[in-house]
């Protein structure tokens, strides 16, 4: 009993140690958060850069107005909107603008990803796009309901029969 005791003991202080040396190998920040101080600052822009695409004529940057909830594509230092986009950082994906007098740097808006759980499907029912005839057999509720179904296979199976006997129909004269 006592050198279970004591097995127990060393176990349990063994797996402590472990677990303080694997609390200081880990990460300080998660790779996937964003960085400190950047969500917050985005949030606070009156714009917001929503899509760098490049074609023939250079690169072309999508701002937003979730103020007026609209946006446009624009490129650099095109004249004729509300700001300019002076400055593109290829590396960092932000754009520096002339809004309102002032200077904005804007960050790329990362995607919000939200999961969104599995409908559950009712239990006897068969996928959607299945023909009849697949899938799991519904057994009859009530002993009428038994009857009712197997004279409808006695039926399905007769006529199947007299199709089979019949010669195939002659073509009609058009």
């Amino acid at each position: 009993m006592t050198k279970s005791i004591h097995r127990l003991g060393l176990l349990a202080s063994l797996l402590l140690g472990l677990a303080a040396r694997a609390d200081t190998t880990l990460a300080l920040g998660s790779p996937f958060a964003p960085a400190s101080g950047s969500a917050a600052a985005a949030e606070n822009q009156p714009l917001e850069l929503r899509g760098i695409m490049m074609d023939g004529g250079g690169y072309r940057f999508s701002v937003f107005d979730p103020v007026r909830k609209t946006g446009q594509w624009v490129r650099l230092n095109e004249p004729g909107h509300d700001f300019t986009v002076k400055t593109h950082d290829v590396a960092r994906d932000t754009v520096t603008l002339d809004f309102q007098g002032r200077m904005l740097t804007l960050s790329l808006r990362t995607a919000k990803v939200v999961v969104v759980g599995v409908p559950e499907t009712p239990a006897g029912s068969r996928p959607t796009g299945m023909p009849l005839g697949y899938g799991p057999e519904s057994k009859p509720s009530s002993p009428v309901e038994a009857a009712r179904f197997n004279r409808a296979v006695e039926e399905i199976n007769r006529r199947r029969a007299l199709r089979e006997k019949s010669p195939a129909p002659l073509p009609r004269p058009q």
